[in-house]
């Protein structure tokens, strides 16, 4: 009983630790203005609050696309009507179910006068597996260092 005054007081406290820390969400957004608050300051204050809630427009910079969405997993530079483009890209990973048949055949066992002990014939089995596959998720095309064009392709 000694044991349990002395260890209850630890435990509380541990698991209210525990239960006030899995309150607090930190974005990556978030993570990335507080880890470049110069840069965030530096926007305009319509990007800034498109920032924050983690989305991107025409006209936005480089800086506030990078601080908004993060660095693009791939870029691209390109010409277009005479002028130069910059595209990031940024890819997904989704899992797909894959409908796998299988068919064989071979020996059974027990007694070969019951239906399906003994010799077996045949059989298959159908079930799922998952595949993992990357998506393009978003593309943002730049001019001069600004945002020309934008689309996000959110899979449910």
């Amino acid at each position: 009983l000694s044991f349990m005054k002395s260890f209850l007081p630890t435990f509380l406290l541990s698991l209210l630790a525990v239960g006030f820390s899995g309150c607090e969400t930190v974005t990556s957004t978030e993570r990335r203005i507080a880890a470049e608050p110069a840069m965030f300051d530096e926007l305009s204050s319509k990007h800034r609050d498109l920032v924050q809630q983690g989305r991107v427009t025409e006209g936005m910079s480089k800086d506030a696309v990078y601080l908004a969405w993060g660095r693009p997993q791939e870029t691209k530079e390109s010409s277009r009507d005479g002028k130069s483009r910059e595209t990031w890209v940024y890819y997904g990973a989704e899992s797909i179910p894959v409908r796998t048949v299988g068919v064989g055949g071979g020996y059974g066992y027990g007694d070969p006068c019951y239906r399906y002990g003994g010799w077996g014939g045949p059989f298959y089995d159908v079930g799922y597996h998952y595949r993992h596959r990357d998506y393009v998720a978003a593309k943002v095309e730049f001019e001069k260092g600004r945002v020309v064009f934008w689309e996000r392709n959110e899979r449910r």
